[in-house]
């Protein structure tokens, strides 16, 4: 069928075909807007969202034909009198559909977010309004990486009417999306989620894009904003240091043939992510290796697999990526396992949108924003977060923290243990010894335990205990000889911008300030260091939820509200004050003891090499929304 026809010229039977692959609760939302009217929302047809439900939208069968039933008469009506515009829903309406969607309430406290979060007529209510008269002449601000939050803090700045220099290592903007080609790469959050509120893309090919497609997005939105004019890529930060009698920061930039310039800037946006230094293993021998070695995330694509022994080591989120997309090219597979990580059942994970869907999307009136809040609500605000949470003196340490993390570890095993099937050795090599949400949950279709159920595929769990020229050795004193052996062993997470040399007010170091440990207020802001702000900054990142771009969203709210408060009152500089910092951070350690993720029982990339939770927030998106919305003046020191 001709799925380029729009909603004035498409068939009856095609639009039946177009609606029986529609998301319901979000079908039934649109016709709240064809019918001027919340009544269709107020019979039988109730959607309710069950988190450890196989039916995300909790609805019988005959409850999703009513509504597409319903729903094709409605459309039909608009199409026969000529697709006429809509009236605009009061807010009344509004609330009452959004309360609708997942049938769980929320407090009358989260309405402005979720409005805000709907965003149904591109109102774009995170951005921060700033007179441009009222922006010192010459202020200009450096933005240190052009991934999703550089390239946000780019278009937040530039609406805002604020200079900026947008620098980064790599030859092309794109950040993660950039760097990281190996096989299988794709985003592990809904990908109706994961774009900017302000430059939503209804054409997503898949649930969850792949790499490819998610560059190329990043890509157009830095175009469409001409973002590239205010770009110096192929450049480097060496150092920074904040210049007290000036009121900036003299930052050194280097280009990539190694020449050295310095420039000035009022502020200093650091957006230089979380997951982007690849770590090896300390493993004896790491460098001893004779054959083919690279880490996942710096992928070598000029070796032919075909025919290879191959080792893996790593099952981590990159690894149950790649792993599944090579293993039919390879001889002869291994994977090496410290730990399994808990597996989270997404069934559409490596799913296209159908050709119908993506007909709805771009053609029922507000059907693309009321599917992105339907994941919203059922994915971030509600989601699997309360079942991460501890509970004091639980008995059930060290495989759950409470009684709600015990149910989700049994659904969970219980997956895992349907997968493997008949191979009870699997299963039980793959059910994690930690509670759930310890560490990173891994997205899956079905796709890992097959793989590693392959006649070419050997799941090893003996600890490497050196790696030989030829291979590696295993504790149990067993050689195993390789061609090749990839890397899927994650990132320094905790290294925040490494190896950039800030130096703050009074000389002071800021990697000598943390001292492994980093710390920040909210995540943005440090004492000591004026003008500097974070992004996806120590202890914003989320475990379950939306994506992290909503938190980017939020704190580019927040810094350039600072910016606004510090133009208005004529101030040269902000700077966070210490105990304002202290207080918040010891609640951070406090909320995190008490997460899955905090259990003294677990390691994890989470954790710093202190032991502390030095990436998590412990909260709800709400939380950090509600937190980052207006700067606070009494939590700066003005100069």
């Amino acid at each position: 069928m001709d799925w380029t026809l729009t909603i004035d010229e498409i068939s009856d039977t095609q639009l039946e075909q177009a609606l029986s692959l529609a998301h319901v609760p979000t079908l039934m939302a649109t016709l709240m807007h064809l019918q001027g009217s919340c009544d269709p929302l107020r019979g039988d047809i109730r959607p309710h969202v069950a988190q450890l439900a196989e039916e995300e939208d909790g609805l019988s069968e005959g409850a999703r034909d009513k509504a597409r039933k319903l729903a094709l008469a409605a459309i039909i009506a608009h199409r026969d009198a000529g697709c006429p515009a809509l009236p605009t829903p009061d807010d009344a309406m509004v609330s009452e559909t959004m309360q609708y969607i997942t049938g769980i309430p929320f407090p009358e406290e989260q309405l402005e977010l979720m409005r805000e979060e709907l965003n149904l007529l591109d109102e774009d209510r995170r951005r921060v309004p700033v007179d441009d008269t009222s922006v010192p002449a010459g202020y200009r601000v450096l933005v240190i990486g052009s991934g999703m939050s550089g390239i946000l803090a780019a278009i937040r700045l530039q609406q805002a009417g604020i200079d900026y220099l947008l620098v980064d290592k790599n030859p092309e903007v794109g950040g993660t999306w950039y760097e990281n080609t190996y096989p299988g790469c794709q985003v592990d959050s809904p990908n109706h989620l994961y774009n900017y509120i302000f430059e939503p893309n209804h054409q997503w090919p898949a649930y969850f894009s792949d790499r490819k497609t998610l560059f190329n997005y990043f890509q157009g939105v830095a175009q469409r904003y001409d973002v590239r004019a205010h770009a110096r890529l192929n450049t480097r930060v060496t150092s920074s240091t904040y210049d007290e009698s000036a009121n900036c920061w003299r930052v050194d930039l280097e280009d990539s043939r190694g020449r050295t310039t310095q420039e000035s800037f009022s502020a200093v946006i650091a957006a230089c992510g979380q997951l982007n230094t690849p770590a090896m293993p300390d493993i004896t021998g790491v460098d001893s290796f004779q054959g083919i070695t690279f880490h996942s995330a710096r992928w070598e694509h000029q070796h032919d697999l075909s025919g290879k022994r191959v080792a893996v080591i790593g099952t981590g989120c990159s690894a149950t990526q790649f792993v599944p997309a090579i293993a039919d090219q390879t001889g002869q597979m291994t994977v090496f396992q410290r730990s399994p990580n808990w597996l989270l059942p997404v069934e559409e994970y490596h799913q296209p949108v159908s050709e119908e869907e993506l007909w709805c999307f771009r053609n029922l009136p507000f059907y693309a924003k009321w599917y992105r809040f339907f994941l919203f609500r059922a994915r971030a605000i509600d989601g699997l977060l309360p079942y991460l949470y501890g509970e004091e003196d639980w008995q059930g340490q060290p495989l759950s923290v409470g009684q709600k993390n015990a149910e989700l570890r049994e659904a969970m095993e219980a997956y895992i243990r349907e997968q493997a099937g008949d191979d009870l050795a699997l299963a039980d090599a793959l059910v994690p010894d930690y509670p759930p949400g310890g560490k990173r949950p891994v997205l899956d279709d079905g796709s890992w335990i097959s793989t590693l159920k392959r006649d070419n595929v050997t799941l090893e769990t003996s600890p490497i205990a050196e790696i030989l020229p030829e291979g590696i050795r295993t504790a149990d004193g067993e050689v195993h000889e390789f061609d090749v052996i990839i890397y899927g062993t994650g990132f320094h997470a905790d290294h925040f911008l490494l190896p950039i040399q800030f130096t703050g007010r009074d000389g002071r170091d800021l990697h000598d300030t943390w001292q492994g440990d980093p710390q920040a207020y909210m995540g943005i802001t440090v004492p000591g260091f004026p003008n500097l702000y974070l992004l996806y900054g120590p202890n914003t990142n989320i475990v379950v939820g939306a994506s992290i771009i909503f938190f980017s969203e939020c704190e580019m709210r927040y810094i350039i509200g600072c910016l606004k408060m510090q133009f208005e009152q004529g101030l040269a500089s902000l700077e966070v004050r210490e105990a304002v910092c202290r207080e918040y951070n010891d609640s951070m350690d406090e909320r995190n003891r008490m997460c899955a993720w905090g259990s003294p029982h677990v390691s994890s990339w989470y954790k710093n090499a202190n032991g502390r939770v030095s990436q998590n927030w412990p909260g709800t998106h709400f939380e950090y929304w509600r937190q980052t919305k207006k700067p606070d003046p009494g939590d700066f020191l003005a100069h």
